[in-house]
């Protein structure tokens, strides 16, 4: 709606920006990057911040807490009730949650001259800070819709908003806040999970992730000495260790293709994704879909622009 536009950019603007830099200074690394996450502080401190601002909202029937459970990092919990026209709409059928992260990943080498991850930078349209995308910005985009939304006298159902700190280490403190939450979410489950934490290729329309490529991690050792030898008495006698692990890779990805070679880690692309990907393609052009920056000569897998956006999803 063309009228709430205006408000949600002097919400952002007025209201959540300067909360957003000041979560932009706290480098809050997630557990897997800071080891010592609980006696340093900086995830508590960035909640803390961050819960503040929730409970500032003029939002009828808002309760907002931090939860803490023994040696996992915390979670913010916001509930907003359904609104009077709205009652029976995410009541029995469960609430809408709206997720969102506050844990950041480290800073991965130099940013350019002017940057620096853990200091707030403006410039024109652009907002430089580590994680401010990936995930700060979630608890502001979750929270305020339903602010703008009960400004603008629009209805909703119950909405449940979960800030978790665990994410960028793979999420292994969710499951027993999900367990200790499950009272609040009612029988049936929430009625719709709406994720703040994916992309957008353009800013003109809604975006939504219907699919991403997975991820698979193990940690493999190959031994072939017990203990060192010179290379020049070993070399071409002893296997070399990295030529056995190429070839333990090779059963898995094709070395030539990029093929993954496991039947069980393979699957027929649904129609209507092909069509999906068809129309995302016809709609932003390929130069969209396949903006990345490459060193000069690489020519990317996958096909055409079509099968490379299902390759990757």
């Amino acid at each position: 709606m063309p009228g709430l536009f205006e408000p949600a950019d002097r919400l952002f603007e007025q209201e959540a920006l300067p909360v957003l830099q000041d979560y932009v200074r706290i480098p809050c690394l997630s557990p897997d990057f800071d080891t010592d996450w609980e006696s340093h502080g900086h995830i508590s401190e960035a909640a803390a911040l961050l819960l503040g601002w929730v409970r500032s909202r003029p939002i009828p029937g808002l309760e907002a807490e931090l939860l803490r459970l023994p040696g996992l990092t915390p979670v913010i919990v916001a509930e907003v009730p359904a609104t009077a026209h709205e009652t029976g709409a995410g009541t029995a059928g469960g609430p809408a949650l709206l997720y969102g992260h506050l844990d950041k990943q480290p800073p991965l080498g130099a940013w350019r001259e002017g940057l620096d991850p853990f200091v707030p930078v403006r410039e024109g349209d652009r907002f430089y800070g580590r994680g401010a995308a990936d995930d700060g910005y979630s608890v502001f985009a979750a929270v305020g819709a339903l602010q703008i939304m009960h400004e603008a006298g629009l209805g909703h159902g119950r909405c449940i908003v979960l800030i978790e700190a665990s994410e960028e280490s793979g999420s292994p403190h969710l499951p027993a806040y999900l367990d200790a939450l499950s009272g609040r979410f009612g029988p049936a489950g929430p009625s719709v999970v709406i994720c703040l934490d994916s992309g957008a290729l353009t800013y003109d329309r809604l975006w939504a992730t219907t699919s991403l490529r997975g991820l698979l991690m193990a940690e493999v050792r190959v031994d072939v000495l017990t203990e060192g030898v010179h290379s020049g008495a070993a070399g071409g006698v002893v296997p070399s260790s990295f030529r056995i692990l190429r070839q333990l890779l090779s059963r898995i990805e094709d070395p030539a293709t990029g093929a993954i070679l496991v039947e069980e880690c393979n699957t027929e692309v649904p129609p209507v994704r092909r069509r999906q990907a068809t129309a995302l393609v016809e709609a932003l052009g390929e130069a969209a879909v396949d903006r990345f920056p490459v060193v000069p000569g690489l020519r990317l897998s996958g096909g055409d622009s079509v099968q490379r956006v299902l390759a990757r999803t």
